[in-house]
């Protein structure tokens, strides 16, 4: 027939539909990829975690960020911000490290990174 064979879809789309702007050839594959993908990792921000009880909450930058949830520059700001009220400590603990406060980690552990607390 005269006409190029391809490998598989993909390849189908890049060689012969390289320069079409639809994107209507791409759109079809199973696995579609996308004109703006989603990037990887976590965001650049931290935002409260209001879908933990506020005792156990802390601060994440997990993607997507959640509509009209106030972003911080840093975990820290954002326990700060966010969980000022926490009486477990727990946010801190996670934002700053079991050297926090004598209600983060054990003392096992708070000895092993060097903690200068003295908790009793």
């Amino acid at each position: 027939s005269g006409r190029p064979t391809y490998s598989s879809q993909i390849a189908c789309c890049r060689g012969a539909y390289a320069g079409q702007t639809s994107g209507t050839c791409l759109s079809q594959l199973p696995s579609a990829p996308t004109m703006s993908p989603t990037e990887a990792g976590g965001l650049d921000v931290y935002y409260p975690d209001y879908a933990t009880t506020f005792g156990e909450a802390g601060c994440i930058n997990t993607r997507p960020l959640p509509s009209g949830r106030p972003t911080y520059s840093t975990q820290e700001s954002c326990c700060r911000g966010a969980y000022g009220g926490q009486s477990s400590g727990r946010c801190m603990c996670e934002a700053v490290g079991v050297c926090y406060s004598c209600t983060c980690g054990t003392e096992s552990q708070r000895t092993t990174a060097g903690c200068t607390l003295t908790c009793s």
